[in-house]
């Protein structure tokens, strides 16, 4: 644990208790209001507890699901790069948390310690930036890019981008690392440069893949010549291949297989 951080309570101040009472004032009151209801007439429908529930979450501006996190430090600001995939900015994007997508919020992916951070805007204060609690995230996106968790070979479950749907999918694991300037091993303050791991995930199987070759050889031998072609002409170099080109080649091979398959249900 990032013996840095603080639970993110620790960031509000003045002000920020002094609006936070009014609103959990008008939160008491809404429970008064309800207990009353439920009193004199019926029961409140699950529908007008949905509402209630929105409603007082508009009212205090902020869903807490979204901020359960930890206040974001960053432990060496003098180090040459960031560990961020870049750019080194916060994004709009959305995010999935405990089954609940939460859109147009501003994000950033830190590849090197592989977490989410969100900034939050407090009233009266700004802004802060939340690491996000990394258990209850499900998906996240932003710049068109989408990221799931998926378990890899020697890492375990981490964040990849996916691009393609269904039973063909490509996946990049992105990361850096934080390494000895200079080969000095008296300090660790420069971030690496972004690398990724790439992955093909075909009919319910991983493969990795490198390059051209390797990735041609996740697919039968029969539909080989056909991708091997495709890239050629397309002049696709899958090392350094643009989200576009891949997804354009990922339809490619899923036409692919699906004609492969035609014809054997045809041909059986």
């Amino acid at each position: 644990m990032n013996i840095a951080d603080h639970r993110f309570p620790s960031c509000i101040d003045c002000k920020d208790i002094v609006s936070l009472f009014r609103r959990i004032c008008l939160f008491l009151t809404g429970l008064v209001v309800g207990s009353f209801s439920t009193v004199s007439a019926q029961p409140l429908s699950p529908a007008t507890l949905r509402g209630l529930q929105e409603y007082f979450t508009d009212a205090f501006q902020v869903d807490q699901h979204l901020i359960h996190g930890t206040r974001y430090y960053n432990m060496y600001p003098a180090a040459p790069g960031n560990p961020f995939f870049e750019p080194d900015e916060f994004r709009t994007g959305s995010v999935i948390i405990n089954d609940k997508e939460y859109r147009n919020v501003r994000l950033k992916y830190d590849i090197c310690n592989q977490r989410l951070l969100l900034r939050h805007s407090i009233v009266n204060s700004g802004s802060a930036d939340i690491v996000l609690i990394d258990d209850a995230i499900r998906e996240f996106a932003f710049d068109g890019k989408v990221f799931r968790k998926y378990t890899i070979p020697k890492k375990g479950e981490q964040y990849c981008q996916e691009i393609g749907t269904g039973s063909l999918r490509c996946l990049y694991f992105w990361h850096k690392e934080l390494v000895p300037l200079n080969n000095s091993l008296d300090s660790y303050n420069q971030y690496t440069n972004p690398e990724k791991n790439s992955y093909l995930i075909r009919n319910g199987e991983q493969f990795p893949f490198k390059g051209e070759k390797s990735f041609i050889k996740c697919f039968p031998l029969t539909q080989q010549h056909d991708i091997r072609k495709f890239v050629k002409e397309n002049r696709i170099i899958l090392r350094h291949a643009a989200d576009a080109d891949m997804l354009k080649l990922i339809g490619f091979c899923q036409t692919l297989e699906a004609d492969t398959t035609a014809k054997m249900q045809a041909n059986p």
